[in-house]
């Protein structure tokens, strides 16, 4: 009896290290922040074997922000029917694919985490974002700024946003408070208008925990 008493609580124990809790990311207006990614400090990923992709539509990245993990690669198919010239100068992974067209584009690998800030030499309105987490849960917020991820009270999180005061490399850290559902509210520059297409999610991995 006692063998399955122990059982039970180390089952329950088990069951109250995390939990399902929805985070909810809104701006000083309470409304809600699109594409900010969360990344959940403590955690622990595999690097997925599936290859990202940041396609090039009408002259915008899509999806304009992408969440890999560190030593995934990424794709960067052009389906325009003229050329571009997708460059960064980040630390993280400092590339450029010159001019070109057409999808069979060699994959880029990601080795080191941080902020991928991506342009267009031919075309300067051109701007995306690789957030590449260092091996923890990452997840984007969807059109309700909301996401959820496996977490426990006391746990540490990133959050990133183009819209951030202290600029797109920058990450602020916030503790879990709740373990069903917590907002976060940020102070940060005005809404970014984008196209519709820009937020449709090609990511090719969702973080498991």
């Amino acid at each position: 009896m006692r063998y399955l008493i122990a059982a039970f609580i180390g089952l329950l124990t088990i069951q109250q290290t995390w939990a399902e809790v929805t985070l909810t990311i809104v701006d000083q207006d309470n409304k809600p922040v699109i594409d900010a990614v969360v990344i959940l400090s403590d955690s622990s990923v595999e690097t997925p074997s599936t290859i990202a992709k940041m396609d090039q539509i009408k002259s915008e990245f899509v999806p304009r922000v992408l969440t890999i993990q560190k030593n995934q690669s990424v794709t960067f198919p052009n389906s325009d029917d003229f050329r571009h010239h997708v460059y960064s100068f980040s630390i993280p992974k400092a590339f450029e694919i010159k001019l070109y067209k057409g999808r069979e584009i060699p994959p880029v690998k990601f080795d080191a985490p941080g902020v991928v800030v991506l342009g267009c030499n031919i075309h300067d309105s051109m701007i995306g974002y690789i957030i590449i987490a260092d091996n923890n849960f990452s997840v984007k917020t969807d059109r309700n700024g909301q996401v959820t991820i496996p977490a426990k009270v006391g746990d540490d999180i990133a959050l990133w946003s183009e819209r951030l005061l202290d600029g797109v490399t920058e990450m602020q850290h916030f503790d879990i408070t709740s373990d069903t559902a917590q907002t976060i509210k940020l102070d940060l520059l005005p809404a970014i208008e984008t196209s519709e297409h820009e937020h449709h999610n090609h990511t090719a991995y969702s973080s498991n925990y």
